[in-house]
Order: structure tokens, then sequence, then C-alpha cells
């Protein structure tokens, strides 16, 4: 009698768990990973329409957390490396990754790519001497900022 009284209460509290995801903060973050993990494989395949339809859903919700960054980082990429690239989107992406992590190496080194992009190799100078003391000179960022703005 006590398993069947255990199992019910265990059962009751699992589907109201999965009913109330939005105040259960394990669930929305291990969703939110899942998301983005399927948004860097389509990034890393190169289908930047299709992460940048996945990576503006995820952006809007509200459970991203330490995410953030990260997935405004990626978003940011996505409008800039895409099929019709839009710098404002990706700057203001980069912006808001910058904002939730003000030391995100990524977004420093991608925002210093799209400032090559736009032709401003003073601010991509910037973002590779953020860069520096952040990460430091042997930090992959680092040696593809300063490699691309070389290429420059």
């Amino acid at each position: 009698m006590i398993k069947i009284f255990l199992f019910i209460i265990l059962f009751s509290t699992n589907v109201f768990a999965a009913a109330s995801s939005s105040s259960d903060n394990s669930n929305a973050s291990e969703q939110v990973n899942k998301l983005y993990n399927k948004a860097y494989e389509l990034v890393y395949a190169e289908k930047f329409d299709k992460s940048l339809k996945l990576l503006e859903k995820i952006a809007k919700r509200d459970d991203l957390g330490e995410m953030k960054a990260d997935v405004y980082n990626l978003l940011g990429f996505s409008y800039r490396k895409s099929d019709n690239p839009d710098f404002d989107k990706a700057f203001n992406s980069y912006k808001i990754a910058l904002e939730a992590n003000p030391e995100h190496a990524g977004a420093h080194e991608y925002l210093g790519e799209l400032y090559l992009k736009m032709g401003d190799k003073f601010m991509a100078e910037k973002m590779l001497a953020k860069l520096e003391t952040i990460v430091g000179t042997s930090a992959d960022e680092y040696k593809k900022l300063k490699k691309a703005i070389a290429n420059s």
C-alpha cells in the first residue's frame, strides 16, 4: 500500500513539473542548451538561414540565464554570415552578448571581424586589445582576429 501511495505522489509530482516548465529552471536550461546545440550544428553546416530562425526563437526566451551571451553571439555570427548579411542586427546581437557577459571572448572576436567588414580597422584593433586583456595572446579568438586584421 505504501509503495502505491509513493508511486502516486512521485507520478503526480513529475506530471506537475512537466506541465510547469517555466518554474523549473533546470528543465528550461536543459532545453535551451539542446536548442543552442542544434543551432550550433546548423551554423557549423553553414545553414545560416535555418540557424537564424532557430536562434531568433531561442533569443525570445526568458530563461537563457548564462547562455544569453552564447546565444546572442551565435545569432550575431549567423546574421553576419547569412546569404543576405545584416550587419546592424549582427552588431546589436554582439552588443547584447557583451552586455550579458562583458568578457565573452567570442563576441569580442566576432565584433572585431564585423568592424573589419564595415571598414573600421581602428575598432577591430580595439577589440583585439580587449581580447588581449581578457584571454591573452595565445587564445584562439585573439589569434583569429589578429590574422583577420593583418589580412584586411
